[in-house]
């Protein structure tokens, strides 16, 4: 049976599984809480509470009026149970998905379909399942301990009442593990964000293989120190590349050869109540159902979290507790590089020598079908590329967190339970498994931030945007930076800070960041701070949802002059640079700047059938694209090629203009959909809805074709504000509380979050 024939002929829940129930002792369930001879799973009851007996206590749960899970325990074990219990309930099968994504068993237990292969291939490459068993074992007590409790909720939830869909495909889970929760906070750091340096420093091989010189490169990537010689750029274009960024079928042209997420803190000197207060909202792919995220409110005596979680993680992302609060956004730290290799006899030169690979061989099980065999060669410096069945030249890929996890979980656990925003930044900074900016703010008036991450030490004079020479030791990474190096920041002087992915080398005495994003939107955030010193929750509101592009600010005076004073031209001329969701000016201006892009990296450049490629089939460029503008800011530049930058440019905006232009929310449309059902079942899904924003507005906002000709987005998947001034915070969610689509809390937030009708959440409310 396909996928479409399952979801849709079955509708009964499946029968229970035979996990012991060594955990929990449920009380009778009260009058009205049994369907179908069965008791109805723990948070189904909408309106009513329940009380679990554990082995050291109680915990009730029950729902708050946003639906939100509500869950007071008298200890973390206790309260991390429950926390599995709901996560298991309200997104059972969203967290048994991204399990078997990061075990790489998406092919075993799903339909076939060639893009499961592909996804286990790479997460199999990564090692993330097996670096996740190892690092379990590592665990400290008190974690291991909430860990533990954690995944007996999911594991005793599941044996209670699985998701639908379990049944619908003849899936029965294996027990949950702390490696599991290790596995999945793994790749929340890797997928879609540390992997986009590898993909970029990809996109930079093939760029070289068809002429593109290390000048040039220079231009796009300031950061890039490397000057290789000839003999090494000769290998480089030489190198065997079995999954190219750009496929080969695209094609290229011959050069000449000459060749997200946002988050704030204000401190009380800046804010109308005199305390601090913090912002955040995370931007993903808001282009689905169920939300990305789940938010939950635990109560450990009387210690309260309002945590905003993702599904099979027990550590709540952003939050809110008595003392504290945080948010994340992605660092750009450096930490994956590639290495250029020298293969000869499948074996790899260290100096004169030739030493072989270590062989991982993994055996990819797919349903209905024969097994597939993955063999991954492994050397000093991380994974090979392919395999090195010719001599010649490979890629070799380096991550410097593969083998981290158990220190991160350990002290993130302390993190948010600190008193101080200094005291949590020093637990933040060693979580070396995630790569990200965090945004502090405690009730004693203190704001911080604080990167977190393990960043390698590189050789003086090579950041890696080329990849570094494998065969000589003297390119090795020397280890790591220790914590101290991370940057931060506590109580700076303006009373206020926020990062949007921009460039933060300057807080740190060491590189690093190679390829950090645009300062676009960090350079807005701080224009809007500064303009007042009596911030409210309503003006942070507005703030979330503003729409001026500090990215046309500057480009719009590149081109003025080269506009005509009617038509377009003239709509050009006189916007206000705001992305208005009836703007057709911001049309003309996304027709202009994606020609100049095409024009000059495309026409002058690698091809326009290659640009146009990286815009419309990834989020690359969007990360990206303040590196490329680096050319466009310059008066001269080799990408040019040998004319003016009037002269480009004109040919460009002569072309853009030329364009038809729609209102701009009329071309920000796309559809949320079911990540199991899709279109299969259109009323599962939610929509159409219009992305706003740009990528260099305080809203940011992206549409791209994700792998799978899905519709990708990148935009605020949740917008969270918290006024330490009390106990409450402010939400808006991409979603809703559950995943089920029958539930009423299935897409209940969606309207708000489109609106800007936030929810207000308080602890009170227990």
């Amino acid at each position: 049976m396909d996928l479409q024939a399952a979801f849709t002929v079955a509708s009964e829940i499946v029968p229970r599984s035979l996990y012991p129930h060594s955990y929990r002792q449920v009380q009778p369930p009260p009058p009205g809480a049994v369907r179908d001879g069965r008791w109805m799973a723990v948070l189904e009851l909408e309106d009513q509470e329940q009380r679990i007996k554990t082995s050291g206590g109680e915990i009730t749960i029950r729902r708050d009026g946003n639906g939100i899970p509500v869950i007071v325990a008298d200890d973390f074990p206790d309260a991390l149970y429950g926390l599995g219990l709901a996560q298991a309930c309200d997104r059972g099968m969203q967290m048994e998905l991204t399990r078997l994504v990061a075990r790489g068993q998406m092919s075993e237990h799903l339909p076939p379909n060639e893009n499961f292969v592909a996804m286990d291939r790479t997460m199999r490459k990564y090692d993330v399942w097996g670096f996740s068993c190892t690092q379990a074992g590592m665990l400290e007590e008190d974690a291991r301990e909430e860990m533990e409790a954690f995944c007996r909720g999911v594991n005793d939830q599941f044996a209670e009442c699985p998701p639908a869909e379990f049944g619908l495909i003849g899936y029965v889970p294996e027990p949950w593990t702390p490696a599991d929760c290790i596995a999945i906070g793994k790749i929340m750091s890797i997928v879609d964000m540390d992997e986009t340096q590898g993909w970029i420093r990809k996109v930079i091989v093939q760029m070289v293989q068809k002429g593109v010189t290390p000048a040039m490169l220079r231009e796009i990537f300031i950061y890039m120190t490397e000057d290789p010689d000839e003999e090494y750029l000769k290998k480089l274009r030489l190198v065997k590349l079995p999954d190219p960024y750009v496929p080969e079928t695209v094609k290229w042209a011959a050069i000449p050869r000459e060749k997200t997420s946002s988050h704030w803190m204000i401190a009380g000197t800046r804010t109308a109540t005199g305390k601090a207060m913090l912002c955040g909202s995370p931007e993903l792919d808001s282009a689905r159902l169920p939300a990305l995220w789940q938010e939950v409110l635990l109560y450990v005596g009387d210690f309260y979290c309002m945590g905003v979680y993702v599904p099979g993680i027990p550590l709540p992302a952003l939050g809110r507790t008595n003392y504290l609060s945080w948010s994340a956004t992605y660092s750009c730290m450096d930490v994956m590089d590639y290495f250029l290799e020298e293969v000869r006899d499948g074996k790899y030169r260290r100096g004169e020598e030739w030493v072989p690979f270590e062989v991982r061989e993994e055996t990819i099980k797919v349903k209905d079908s024969e097994p597939v065999t993955a063999r991954y060669y492994e050397n000093v410096h991380g994974v090979l590329e392919g395999e090195p069945s010719e001599d010649g030249c490979y890629l070799c890929l380096a991550i410097s967190h593969r083998d981290a996890g158990a220190l991160t979980f350990a002290e993130f656990s302390r993190h948010y339970r600190s008193r101080t925003v200094e005291e949590s930044m020093d637990h933040l900074a060693r979580c070396d498994a995630l790569s990200f900016n965090w945004g502090l703010a405690d009730s004693a008036g203190n704001i911080g931030y604080q990167m977190s991450g393990r960043c390698p030490i590189k050789p003086e004079g090579w950041r890696g945007v080329l990849p570094l020479p494998g065969w000589d030791e003297a390119y090795d990474w020397k280890g790591f930076y220790g914590p101290e190096k991370n940057p931060r920041l506590l109580n700076p002087e303006q009373g206020y800070f926020g990062t949007s992915n921009q460039d933060l080398n300057y807080l740190s005495d060491v590189h690093i960041q190679t390829m950090p994003m645009s300062d676009d939107r960090a350079t807005r955030i701080a224009e809007l701070l500064a303009e007042k010193d009596d911030h409210s929750v309503e003006s942070l509101k507005r703030m979330q949802y503003n729409v001026y592009s500090k990215h046309a600010e500057w480009t719009m005076p590149l081109i003025r002059h080269l506009l005509p004073g009617e038509g377009n031209g003239k709509l050009l001329r006189d916007w206000d640079l705001v992305y208005a969701t009836d703007s057709v000016a911001a049309s003309v201006f996304e027709n202009v700047y994606f020609e100049l892009v095409k024009t000059i990296f495309g026409d002058y450049g690698v091809g326009r059938d290659v640009i146009a490629y990286i815009l419309e089939n990834s989020e690359l460029y969007y990360m990206y694209y303040g590196q490329f503008d680096h050319v466009l800011r310059r008066e001269e530049s080799l990408w040019f090629g040998g004319k003016t930058r009037d002269e480009v440019f004109g040919e460009a905006v002569a072309r853009g203009l030329a364009m038809e232009a729609a209102p701009f929310g009329d071309t920000r449309k796309v559809m949320m959909k079911n990540l199991v059902y899709g279109d299969m079942m259109p009323d599962f899904n939610y929509g159409p809805i219009e992305i706003i924003g740009c990528r260099g507005t305080v809203s940011q906002g992206a549409i791209f074709k994700a792998p799978g000709d899905r519709i990708g987005t990148f935009s605020p998947t949740i917008r969270f504000i918290s006024d330490m001034s009390s106990d409450k915070y402010y939400s808006c969610l991409a979603g809703g509380p559950s995943e089920k689509p029958t539930s009423p809390w299935y897409t209940s937030g969606v309207e708000g979050w489109l609106a800007g009708d936030y929810k207000m959440v308080d602890p009170e409310s227990r």
